[in-house]
């Protein structure tokens, strides 16, 4: 398995991506994979994948924020960047699958406090990367961006264009919500670039 990362690493710096993703589930979560195969933890993954590459950017597409205290988990990210020469992302959505949740044993809090804690992990990561928290220490190397999946219109959304740098839709919306979602940025306080997954497409 860890040829296999390295290997996947190294190819991404060589051929020219700009930023490799990992899935953050704690479980299999992949429908075209069996319960019982490996699920390694993101972070862990993303670590190892600084040592190996030396300029594709490195982020977990999406952590969500019932997975990790919200300190704990931006005091992660900031590592990262440390660690990989400020190539980190933040990939942060409001969770939303009940089944894991119940396997692993963690809450799902209803949606609205779930967002709560999503605006307040947003929050928490403006403010340690500005250097106004006792967790500002040491500092990211660069500014970590901002990438927040989801696909409300309403809190999702007012997020996206209030702290994120890209966003994710969740590819079975497919291009319709992606159209219903852009449809909304011109009354946005700024302009938020959409990054649509789909089968067989990578952006």
């Amino acid at each position: 398995m860890t040829v296999a990362l390295k290997d996947l690493g190294r190819a991404a710096d060589d051929c020219g991506l700009h930023t490799l993703w990992v899935a953050d589930h704690l479980i299999q979560a992949d429908l075209a994979a069996k319960a019982t195969d490996p699920m390694l933890e993101a972070y862990s993954i993303l670590c190892f994948l600084s040592a190996v590459t030396s300029r594709v950017r490195l982020g977990a597409m999406v952590s969500p924020v019932t997975f990790r205290a919200p300190a704990l988990l931006i005091k992660t990210v900031t590592t990262l960047d440390v660690l990989s020469g400020g190539r980190a992302w933040l990939g942060l959505g409001a969770g939303y699958q009940a089944d894991e949740a119940a396997a692993i044993g963690l809450p799902l809090p209803p949606a609205g406090e779930r967002f709560r804690l999503l605006e307040e992990t947003l929050r928490l990561a403006c403010a340690v990367w500005n250097g106004d928290s006792p967790l500002s220490h040491p500092a990211p190397v660069s500014r970590p961006p901002i990438l927040i999946g989801g696909a409300g219109e309403q809190r999702t959304l007012r997020l996206m264009a209030a702290f994120a740098a890209r966003c994710a839709t969740l590819r079975s919306y497919g291009m319709d919500h992606v159209v219903v979602i852009t449809r909304g940025r011109p009354v946005t306080p700024r302009d938020v670039e959409l990054v649509a997954q789909a089968p067989g497409l990578i952006s």
